[in-house]
């Protein structure tokens, strides 16, 4: 596989200081969804692999995020995936990701290394992430549909089991009323996006679903969520 080896992300500070900013350090996981979403893709595949080390208390964790949207040319690679400020969701204001820092939030939980396979137009790579943070460009042999992105690090026994619990949490809260179907060990996490109330109503316009209900509390509950 040809590569472009040794460049580097646009990070340094300013990306210890963006990631920092998360008070879930699994919020990355939301992100990575977004993206699939705005991607095209109606499902998203979270999986969960962990290979312990019988010489060293920590075995290798790998986290599979896999979607079937439009994937990424060269192009969109070298501007957009790998340049800290610059999203090609600039121009489009349906996309929810577009005020996030998207894809760097991967590193807030500091991964010994993280592999992005994407291809579009006949194009077909690997974008290897290093500890550092910097990364190579890899030429892929073979087709890829959609994105398919592999987070690695080592993590005891204990560890794997918190990461596991922590990325579903993760996941349950902020995906649940995803409009792609997200699957996490192959269980689909969606659920109904109605208040579980007699009088509730609700509302479906383009782009728009409302449900409201009434409520005895000073300071209600509010969400929304945004659909293509």
């Amino acid at each position: 596989m040809a590569s472009d080896p040794n460049i580097a992300i646009e990070a340094g500070d300013t990306l210890d200081n963006l990631v920092q900013q998360f008070s879930d350090q699994f919020a990355f996981l939301r992100e990575l969804v977004q993206n699939s979403i705005d991607a095209g893709s109606g499902r998203v595949d979270i999986d969960f692999e962990y290979t312990p080390n019988k010489d060293n208390e920590k075995g290798v964790f790998v986290l599979h995020i896999n979607d079937t949207g439009e994937g990424m040319t060269r192009e969109v690679i070298d501007t957009k995936l790998t340049r800290l400020f610059s999203s090609s969701k600039e121009d489009d204001f349906t996309k929810i990701g577009k005020f996030g820092i998207g894809f760097v939030s991967i590193f807030a939980l500091k991964p010994k290394a993280v592999f992005v396979d994407t291809g579009k137009d006949g194009e077909y790579w690997r974008i290897y992430f290093k500890e550092d943070r910097t990364f190579d460009r890899l030429v892929l042999p073979r087709p890829v549909e959609g994105t398919q992105i592999k987070w690695i690090k080592e993590l005891t026994p204990k560890e794997n089991e918190n990461y596991r619990i922590e990325s579903r949490k993760t996941l349950t809260k902020w995906c649940k009323h995803a409009e792609a179907e997200v699957y996490v060990d192959g269980e689909l996490i969606n659920q109904q996006f109605d208040l579980p109330h007699k009088l509730a109503v609700s509302l479906e316009g383009q782009g728009t679903y409302i449900s409201a209900a009434p409520s005895g509390s000073d300071r209600p509950f509010m969400a929304s969520t945004i659909a293509d």
